[in-house]
Protein backbone atom coordinates (compact mmCIF):
# COMPACT_ATOMS: atom_id res chain seq x y z
CA UNK A 1 0.00 0.00 0.00
CA UNK A 2 1.30 3.41 -0.98
CA UNK A 3 2.07 5.97 1.70
CA UNK A 4 0.13 9.21 1.79
CA UNK A 5 3.28 11.05 0.76
CA UNK A 6 3.71 8.82 -2.30
CA UNK A 7 0.06 9.35 -3.24
CA UNK A 8 0.67 13.10 -3.11
CA UNK A 9 3.81 12.83 -5.23
CA UNK A 10 1.99 10.72 -7.83
CA UNK A 11 -0.83 13.24 -7.92
CA UNK A 12 1.55 16.18 -8.41
CA UNK A 13 3.49 14.33 -11.11
CA UNK A 14 0.25 13.67 -12.99
CA UNK A 15 -0.96 17.26 -12.70
CA UNK A 16 2.35 18.62 -14.00
CA UNK A 17 2.77 16.15 -16.87
CA UNK A 18 -0.30 13.93 -17.39
CA UNK A 19 0.98 12.40 -20.65
CA UNK A 20 4.15 11.08 -19.02
CA UNK A 21 2.56 10.26 -15.66
CA UNK A 22 -0.88 8.61 -15.98
CA UNK A 23 -2.74 8.68 -12.68
CA UNK A 24 -3.17 5.27 -11.05
CA UNK A 25 -5.40 6.33 -8.15
CA UNK A 26 -9.14 6.19 -7.66
CA UNK A 27 -9.96 9.82 -8.57
CA UNK A 28 -12.25 10.15 -11.58
CA UNK A 29 -10.61 11.66 -14.66
CA UNK A 30 -13.26 14.40 -14.89
CA UNK A 31 -12.20 15.63 -11.46
CA UNK A 32 -8.52 15.31 -12.34
CA UNK A 33 -9.15 17.35 -15.47
CA UNK A 34 -10.32 20.27 -13.34
CA UNK A 35 -7.08 20.22 -11.36
CA UNK A 36 -4.94 19.78 -14.48
CA UNK A 37 -6.49 22.78 -16.20
CA UNK A 38 -6.62 24.94 -13.07
CA UNK A 39 -2.94 24.58 -12.18
CA UNK A 40 -1.60 24.79 -15.71
CA UNK A 41 -3.79 27.73 -16.74
CA UNK A 42 -2.70 29.66 -13.65
CA UNK A 43 0.97 29.18 -14.53
CA UNK A 44 0.30 29.90 -18.21
CA UNK A 45 -1.51 33.10 -17.28
CA UNK A 46 1.40 34.39 -15.21
CA UNK A 47 3.89 33.59 -17.97
CA UNK A 48 1.77 35.20 -20.66
CA UNK A 49 1.25 38.38 -18.65
CA UNK A 50 4.96 38.56 -17.80
CA UNK A 51 6.28 37.96 -21.31
CA UNK A 52 3.81 39.50 -23.77
CA UNK A 53 6.38 40.26 -26.48
CA UNK A 54 7.89 36.80 -26.32
CA UNK A 55 4.45 35.19 -26.49
CA UNK A 56 3.56 37.27 -29.56
CA UNK A 57 6.38 35.55 -31.48
CA UNK A 58 4.86 32.07 -31.04
CA UNK A 59 1.79 30.35 -32.34
CA UNK A 60 -0.59 29.34 -29.56
CA UNK A 61 0.35 25.66 -29.71
CA UNK A 62 4.11 26.27 -29.46
CA UNK A 63 3.68 28.78 -26.64
CA UNK A 64 1.57 26.39 -24.61
CA UNK A 65 4.07 23.62 -25.27
CA UNK A 66 6.89 25.80 -23.92
CA UNK A 67 4.81 26.67 -20.86
CA UNK A 68 3.93 23.01 -20.34
CA UNK A 69 7.58 22.00 -20.47
CA UNK A 70 8.42 24.62 -17.86
CA UNK A 71 5.50 23.51 -15.67
CA UNK A 72 6.43 19.84 -15.93
CA UNK A 73 10.21 20.00 -15.63
CA UNK A 74 11.26 23.00 -13.57
CA UNK A 75 11.56 22.70 -9.81
CA UNK A 76 10.71 26.15 -8.53
CA UNK A 77 12.53 27.39 -5.46
CA UNK A 78 9.92 30.00 -4.56
CA UNK A 79 6.31 29.23 -3.55
CA UNK A 80 5.10 32.70 -4.57
CA UNK A 81 3.20 33.34 -7.79
CA UNK A 82 5.01 36.66 -8.25
CA UNK A 83 8.27 34.72 -8.70
CA UNK A 84 6.98 32.54 -11.55
CA UNK A 85 8.46 34.91 -14.14
CA UNK A 86 11.89 34.71 -12.52
CA UNK A 87 11.66 30.92 -12.37
CA UNK A 88 10.71 30.87 -16.06
CA UNK A 89 13.81 32.89 -16.96
CA UNK A 90 15.99 30.54 -14.92
CA UNK A 91 14.40 27.57 -16.69
CA UNK A 92 15.13 29.04 -20.13
CA UNK A 93 18.69 29.97 -19.15
CA UNK A 94 19.78 26.79 -17.41
CA UNK A 95 17.53 23.89 -18.36
CA UNK A 96 15.70 24.43 -21.63
CA UNK A 97 17.14 23.28 -24.95
CA UNK A 98 15.86 25.62 -27.71
CA UNK A 99 14.21 24.13 -30.78
CA UNK A 100 13.71 25.41 -34.32
CA UNK A 101 10.47 27.09 -33.27
CA UNK A 102 12.29 29.27 -30.73
CA UNK A 103 13.79 32.65 -31.65
CA UNK A 104 17.57 32.92 -31.42
CA UNK A 105 17.19 35.69 -28.83
CA UNK A 106 14.81 33.70 -26.60
CA UNK A 107 16.81 33.94 -23.38
CA UNK A 108 17.80 37.58 -23.81
CA UNK A 109 14.26 38.78 -24.56
CA UNK A 110 12.85 36.78 -21.65
CA UNK A 111 15.39 38.30 -19.27
CA UNK A 112 14.61 41.81 -20.50
CA UNK A 113 10.87 41.37 -20.04
CA UNK A 114 11.37 39.83 -16.60
CA UNK A 115 13.58 42.77 -15.60
CA UNK A 116 10.79 45.22 -16.43
CA UNK A 117 8.43 43.26 -14.20
CA UNK A 118 11.03 42.94 -11.45
CA UNK A 119 11.63 46.70 -11.38
CA UNK A 120 7.90 47.41 -11.19
CA UNK A 121 7.69 45.61 -7.83
CA UNK A 122 11.26 46.04 -6.55
CA UNK A 123 11.60 47.45 -3.05
CA UNK A 124 14.46 49.75 -2.09
CA UNK A 125 16.53 50.03 1.06
CA UNK A 126 18.14 53.40 0.36
CA UNK A 127 16.84 56.99 0.51
CA UNK A 128 15.37 58.02 -2.85
CA UNK A 129 16.47 61.66 -3.05
CA UNK A 130 15.91 62.89 -6.59
CA UNK A 131 17.81 65.69 -8.30
CA UNK A 132 15.87 68.97 -8.48
CA UNK A 133 17.38 69.87 -11.85
CA UNK A 134 19.33 72.85 -10.58
CA UNK A 135 21.46 72.08 -7.53
CA UNK A 136 25.13 71.23 -7.95
CA UNK A 137 25.88 67.58 -7.32
CA UNK A 138 29.21 66.56 -5.82
CA UNK A 139 28.55 62.82 -5.33
CA UNK A 140 26.20 60.31 -6.92
CA UNK A 141 25.01 56.75 -6.49
CA UNK A 142 23.14 54.32 -8.71
CA UNK A 143 19.45 54.05 -7.94
CA UNK A 144 18.37 50.66 -6.64
CA UNK A 145 15.50 51.01 -9.11
CA UNK A 146 17.86 50.99 -12.08
CA UNK A 147 19.70 48.09 -13.73
CA UNK A 148 22.40 48.25 -16.38
CA UNK A 149 22.22 45.27 -18.75
CA UNK A 150 23.79 44.27 -22.04
CA UNK A 151 22.53 41.91 -24.72
CA UNK A 152 23.81 40.72 -28.10
CA UNK A 153 20.44 41.69 -29.62
CA UNK A 154 18.32 44.87 -29.54
CA UNK A 155 15.70 43.30 -27.28
CA UNK A 156 13.95 46.63 -26.75
CA UNK A 157 12.98 46.69 -30.44
CA UNK A 158 11.90 43.09 -30.93
CA UNK A 159 8.36 42.57 -32.17
CA UNK A 160 6.55 40.17 -34.54
CA UNK A 161 7.71 42.31 -37.48
CA UNK A 162 11.29 42.73 -36.22
CA UNK A 163 13.14 39.57 -35.27
CA UNK A 164 16.93 39.75 -35.81
CA UNK A 165 18.50 36.52 -37.05
CA UNK A 166 21.98 37.31 -35.79
CA UNK A 167 23.78 39.64 -33.42
CA UNK A 168 24.90 43.04 -34.68
CA UNK A 169 26.96 43.83 -31.59
CA UNK A 170 26.40 44.48 -27.91
CA UNK A 171 23.43 46.61 -26.92
CA UNK A 172 23.59 48.43 -23.57
CA UNK A 173 20.36 49.35 -21.81
CA UNK A 174 19.42 50.86 -18.50
CA UNK A 175 16.01 49.72 -17.28
CA UNK A 176 14.71 51.89 -14.45
CA UNK A 177 11.71 53.04 -12.44
CA UNK A 178 11.31 56.78 -12.06
CA UNK A 179 9.77 58.85 -9.28
CA UNK A 180 6.28 58.33 -10.75
CA UNK A 181 6.81 54.53 -10.52
CA UNK A 182 6.83 54.19 -14.28
CA UNK A 183 9.27 51.64 -15.70
CA UNK A 184 11.32 52.92 -18.64
CA UNK A 185 14.48 52.07 -20.49
CA UNK A 186 17.22 54.11 -22.10
CA UNK A 187 19.77 53.04 -24.67
CA UNK A 188 23.34 53.95 -23.70
CA UNK A 189 26.68 53.64 -25.45
CA UNK A 190 29.70 51.70 -24.29
CA UNK A 191 31.30 54.72 -22.62
CA UNK A 192 28.20 55.50 -20.56
CA UNK A 193 27.90 51.81 -19.68
CA UNK A 194 31.48 51.93 -18.40
CA UNK A 195 30.66 55.05 -16.38
CA UNK A 196 27.63 53.38 -14.80
CA UNK A 197 29.63 50.26 -14.01
CA UNK A 198 32.09 52.39 -12.04
CA UNK A 199 29.24 54.05 -10.15
CA UNK A 200 27.28 50.90 -9.34
CA UNK A 201 30.39 49.23 -7.95
CA UNK A 202 30.46 51.90 -5.22
CA UNK A 203 27.95 52.83 -2.55
CA UNK A 204 28.58 56.42 -3.60
CA UNK A 205 31.27 58.17 -5.59
CA UNK A 206 32.41 61.76 -5.94
CA UNK A 207 31.97 63.42 -9.32
CA UNK A 208 35.62 64.51 -9.26
CA UNK A 209 36.69 60.88 -8.85
CA UNK A 210 34.48 59.95 -11.78
CA UNK A 211 36.08 62.64 -13.91
CA UNK A 212 39.55 61.32 -13.17
CA UNK A 213 38.50 57.73 -13.89
CA UNK A 214 36.96 58.66 -17.23
CA UNK A 215 39.93 60.82 -18.25
CA UNK A 216 42.15 57.81 -17.62
CA UNK A 217 39.77 55.51 -19.52
CA UNK A 218 39.65 57.87 -22.55
CA UNK A 219 43.26 58.95 -23.20
CA UNK A 220 42.45 59.70 -26.84
CA UNK A 221 40.31 62.67 -25.78
CA UNK A 222 41.34 65.96 -24.27
CA UNK A 223 40.51 66.21 -20.54
CA UNK A 224 38.15 69.14 -21.09
CA UNK A 225 36.21 67.14 -23.68
CA UNK A 226 35.75 64.36 -21.17
CA UNK A 227 34.67 66.80 -18.45
CA UNK A 228 32.11 68.54 -20.71
CA UNK A 229 30.65 65.25 -21.98
CA UNK A 230 30.56 63.74 -18.52
CA UNK A 231 28.66 66.67 -17.08
CA UNK A 232 25.98 66.33 -19.77
CA UNK A 233 25.65 62.59 -19.26
CA UNK A 234 25.43 62.92 -15.49
CA UNK A 235 22.71 65.55 -15.78
CA UNK A 236 20.72 63.31 -18.11
CA UNK A 237 21.06 60.28 -15.83
CA UNK A 238 20.14 62.36 -12.78
CA UNK A 239 17.06 63.77 -14.50
CA UNK A 240 15.96 60.24 -15.46
CA UNK A 241 16.41 59.13 -11.81
CA UNK A 242 18.93 56.48 -12.85
CA UNK A 243 21.45 58.28 -10.67
CA UNK A 244 20.70 59.90 -7.35
CA UNK A 245 22.52 62.85 -5.73
CA UNK A 246 24.27 62.11 -2.46
CA UNK A 247 24.83 64.65 0.25
CA UNK A 248 28.44 64.68 1.46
Amino acid sequence: MKSFQQIQLDFVAHIKDPDENPYQGDIEDERLKIYRELFFNNVLGFISSGFPVLESLYCEQDWQQLARQFFAQHKSRSPYFIDISKEFVEFLSNEYQPTESDPIFLRELAHYEWLELDLSVRKVQQPMDFWDGQSAVSSVRMSQLASLVSYPYPVHQIAPDFQPSESQGTVYLVVYRDNTDEVNFTLVNEVTAHLLTIIQDEDKIQVQALIQSMITALPQLKPQQVIDSLQKVLQQLLSQHILLPVKD
